[in-house]
Order: C-alpha cells, then structure tokens, then sequence
C-alpha cells in the first residue's frame, strides 16, 4: 500500500476511480480538464494503490487568497466501491495534512455537495469542521 503522485503518463489509469465520484465526466472531458488544472491551477492527483492498482484517489492545488491566505484545497476525493470503510479516505487526508505543513501552508479546505451527507459525516469525523456554505450559479 502507498501514496504517489500520478504523473501525467499514467492519467488514464486513474479515469475508473474519477468516475465513481464524476460519473457525468466522459474520458475526454477528464483529459481535457486535468490538462487544463494542471497548467493553470498545479493541479495533482495522488492516487492510493493496493498491489498497483488505484484504490482511492485525491486531487488537490495550492491556493492563495484574502480569507484563507496560502492553503491547500482538495477538489477530489474518492475511494473505489469495494475499498470504502477500510480507512483509505482518511489516509489520503492525512497525506495531504502532511503535504500542507510541509509546504507552510496556513490549512487546507475542500467543498462537499450539501446532499453528501456520508461525506459530511466522514470529514467532521476526521476532524474537519463545516465552516461555510458555498453559493453557485451556471451562466
């Protein structure tokens, strides 16, 4: 079992765990828009492998703004079906904890939908606190 980074050469590999969170995402939207986070935004995936195979995964970019300063923001995360309750999730979060600290960073932060009360429950159980409610409008 281990943590890495998923380099560029290996995205496709990772596509099957995305889709269990981003089922409405098609294969070349997800090149398309990793191609397009990584370039503007650092964007990283971290994938959690069993036997080389990807188990969970985390997305996450370093960001700077007024509220939370330097931090870093996990878009992403997701554990395979048949590996959920085997503390994988909570694995990836520490490894970004980690990552954090490391990088000086003053937090970390990620957004869940306000309907994810399975993940809402698991964050706040992690140690996370619901600290905001963010507003959306498609134009």
């Amino acid at each position: 079992m281990s943590i890495q980074e998923v380099v560029e050469s290996d995205i496709l590999s990772i596509y099957d765990v995305l889709k269990e969170l981003r089922p409405h995402i098609s294969q070349e939207e997800f090149i398309e828009i990793y191609q397009e986070a990584r370039k503007t935004d650092q964007f990283t995936f971290f994938g959690y492998y069993i036997n080389q195979e990807c188990v969970g995964l985390m997305g996450l970019r370093y960001m700077t703004d007024f509220v939370h300063r330097y931090h870093l923001y996990i878009d992403d995360l997701v554990v395979k079906k048949d590996f959920r309750s085997q503390n994988i999730g909570a694995k990836l979060l520490q490894f970004a904890e980690d990552l954090a600290r490391k990088k000086l960073c003053t937090g970390l932060r990620l957004c869940t939908g306000v309907d994810n009360k399975d993940g809402m429950r698991f964050y706040e159980r992690e140690g996370w606190a619901l600290r905001a409610v963010a507003y959306k409008k498609k134009i």
